[in-house]
């Protein structure tokens, strides 16, 4: 019975909860694109510096590789940039400027 008792709370907490936190972020990310995917910071402050300096918002989820250097020296960093969907063609220049 024990094993049946924590499926319910599993079905009824857990399930429902996540199905929350999924529409909400659904919702909050809808409006924002993926414009670029920067490996390591050099190449991430020179991208976020040309969008400001261009004027455009953006957001970062920064993702981190723990096991490519498991014994310390340089962490490798993987960032991905997103800006709203009005600002795509804006910041495909800006970054085509970048690579000149």
């Amino acid at each position: 019975m024990r094993g049946i008792d924590i499926l319910f709370l599993f079905f009824v907490l857990f399930v429902p909860v996540m199905a929350v936190y999924s529409l909400i972020m659904y919702i909050s990310h809808r409006n924002w694109t993926l414009i670029y995917v920067a490996m390591g910071d050099d190449n991430y402050f020179k991208v976020i510096g040309k969008l400001k300096q261009e004027g455009i918002k953006y957001r970062t989820k920064s993702l981190f590789n723990q096991n490519l250097t498991p014994f310390g020296g340089d962490r490798f960093r993987q960032y991905e940039i997103y800006i709203m969907n009005q600002d795509v063609e804006k910041a495909s220049r800006a970054l085509a400027a970048l690579r000149k």
